[in-house]
């Protein structure tokens, strides 16, 4: 593994919180129209030249796409790894109204299109080059905005079994092989799992399993072995992705061992209410020199009376630094510890918010006190919160469009793309980089 190597191998040394010295590694800001780097795509080593107002073109094999995709409702990021083989983690579908005191941004690319139907139909255009369905899906955690809201006013799929809403309404409509959740198959460990939403989640797994012939497991911690590159997997020896946390525990840092996080007795942990956020799963992608972080809506809310509830601060002894970081929770407030981000020194920032108080000022902040000029990439902010958001925004790199990290074969280099997510043409309209690795 590169030197730079993310993941300590040494033996877990204990779940103290711990301080670190800020060390984000980052480059000028920029505006949402066009990029002072390479608008034209000149340093990307991509046969095909990328450029600002066209199409984003095809992925080709050897690259790695991350795909931050914006329906307004929730998380959702699409992953095409270097041979074609495809995942997606989380589904947005969250029917929270606009109406709602704290409403969700902007839904995209309007309210007629479902968030589920956005997804689809972006996962088919740009899964096309490289498979015909996804090899994973998974889920990090049971909240509305990452796996859809239950709602007998949501259309029933075509065999009357469940309803599509987000994750449901993607699976049904894209074959997949491998669903990834938490808890399968008891689904009882502490959680506000919605029954409606629980029993409509698992006649869809029942429908998966005879339709597609599709797996069902558990999110396994400590693994690197559970998603895998599944075509050409001998040709890409220097790509891994490492499964950090997810359900209360978490990897040691050495082989596949792993520790509980949470308290020993579960009547415990069940009266101190924890968020479903808590049990998010989280995990690390390497790809030669290229390293990025993923943890679903990982906070610390509540860590001042249950220390235990701060899942973000066992982290910090098992991970070092990355290029990229898609931003815990949307960005809000409870997260994204300034000793987290420290110790994973970003030199890019994805966040997906969801609604009007994401990203947080102060949470932004925190990316631009540990550097003032981090690249920080948003999906979509509400016009109410642009305004809080103001003296950060002329330093945000994006604040609406879908986001595209392309990384080069071997991982060397990286190059951003915002794409406009006001239609479905998927046409570029910033082009940032590329960078190099570190």
């Amino acid at each position: 593994m590169d030197k730079r190597n993310f993941i300590k191998t040494t033996v877990y040394a204990g779940l103290g919180l711990l301080g670190g010295v800020p060390l984000i590694r980052c480059s000028k800001g920029g505006d949402d129209n066009g990029e002072e780097n390479n608008n034209s795509g000149k340093g990307n080593s991509s046969k095909t030249t990328v450029k600002v107002g066209e199409v984003l073109p095809d992925w080709e094999e050897g690259y790695l796409d991350i795909h931050a995709i914006s329906t307004g409702r929730g998380e959702s990021t699409l992953y095409i790894f270097p041979d074609g083989t495809t995942l997606m983690v989380d589904a947005a579908g969250s029917l929270l109204s606009m109406t709602d005191p704290i409403p969700p941004t902007p839904h995209k690319p309007n309210s007629n299109i479902t968030s589920g139907q956005v997804i689809v139909d972006y996962a088919n255009h740009f899964i096309r080059p490289a498979n015909s369905k996804l090899n994973y899906l998974m889920l990090t955690h049971w909240d509305p905005d990452h796996m859809g809201s239950y709602s007998t006013s949501t259309p029933l799929d075509a065999s009357g079994t469940f309803r599509l809403t987000g994750v449901t309404e993607v699976g049904a409509k894209i074959r997949f092989d491998k669903m990834i959740d938490r808890d399968y198959p008891n689904y009882s460990y502490p959680t506000t799992f919605d029954a409606n939403r629980r029993n409509n989640y698992l006649k869809f797994l029942d429908w998966a399993k005879t339709n597609y012939g599709a797996t069902v497991e558990q999110f396994d911690v400590g693994s690197a072995s559970q998603i895998i590159l599944k075509q050409n997997p001998s040709k890409y020896g220097n790509f891994q992705v490492r499964n950090l946390i997810g359900n209360g525990w978490m990897w040691t840092g050495s082989g596949t061992g792993k520790v509980n996080l949470l308290p020993g007795n579960v009547a415990e942990v069940v009266a101190a209410d924890p968020a479903e956020n808590v049990f998010s799963c989280a995990f690390h992608l390497q790809y030669g020199k290229f390293n990025y972080f993923a943890g679903g809506d990982l906070q610390f809310n509540g860590r001042s009376t249950y220390p235990w509830k701060d899942v973000e601060a066992p982290l910090i002894n098992i991970v070092t630094g990355v290029d990229v970081m898609k931003a815990n929770h949307h960005g809000t407030s409870n997260t994204n510890s300034q000793e987290l981000l420290n110790k994973l020194r970003p030199s890019t920032v994805l966040i997906h918010p969801w609604r009007d108080v994401q990203p947080n000022p102060d949470t932004i902040g925190r990316f631009l006190t540990a550097n003032s000029s981090c690249r920080i990439f948003n999906t979509g902010i509400t016009t109410a919160n642009e305004t809080r958001l103001s003296a950060h925004l002329s330093k945000l790199y994006s604040t609406h469009g879908h986001i595209v990290v392309r990384v080069e074969p071997q991982g060397a280099k990286y190059s951003v793309y915002v794409l406009d997510d006001s239609n479905q043409d998927f046409k570029v309209k910033k082009i940032s980089g590329p960078y190099e690795s570190n």
